[in-house]
């Protein structure tokens, strides 16, 4: 874990060397999912943009309602890359360490969703983004399901 963040610092540095196309963004993101009871996430976003890559960290608080058993809550970061072939349109993928209950003990587990959003701008800086991503790791004690739908709304320096 010490090491996946040592190598992001030192991905961030190396592209914030370049500032000429480059873009600091922040911002946040909600994802809602409801099946077997439901699910709700919220998440702050911090990014940097280089032409038509974003890269950036997002740790995130979540909440899982089951009508079968009992409620957990969840919480972990993701390191994700998004890449803009058209303005509007982008590719999203992303590592994500989740903390989570089972058997009344807590436990890691990773996930690896990828898949696509749109981006809708709000004004010269914000835009509003909604994407569906499937995760190709999706562990058997997740709390999300496939396919997984978020939506937030960024902010650029």
């Amino acid at each position: 874990m010490i090491k996946a963040g040592i190598l992001l610092f030192f991905s961030f540095a190396f592209l914030m060397t370049d500032s000429s196309q480059a873009q600091v963004f922040t911002g946040g993101s909600v994802g809602v999912h409801y099946s077997r009871g439901y699910y709700i996430e919220a998440s702050p976003i911090i990014g940097y943009r280089m032409g038509i890559v974003d890269v950036g960290i997002s740790p995130f608080f979540s909440y899982r309602e089951y009508r079968d058993r009992d409620n957990r809550y969840s919480y972990g970061n993701r390191i994700f890359t998004q890449v803009s072939p058209v303005p509007q349109v982008f590719g999203h993928a992303e590592f994500e360490m989740t903390n989570i209950e089972h058997g009344g003990e807590r436990k890691w587990i990773t996930g690896l969703p990828v898949g696509a959003g749109y981006r809708y701008g709000l004004g010269s800086r914000s835009e509003a983004y909604g994407m569906v991503l499937y995760d190709l790791l999706l562990d058997d004690d997740s709390p999300v399901e496939n396919p997984i739908v978020r939506g937030g709304v960024i902010y650029r320096f």
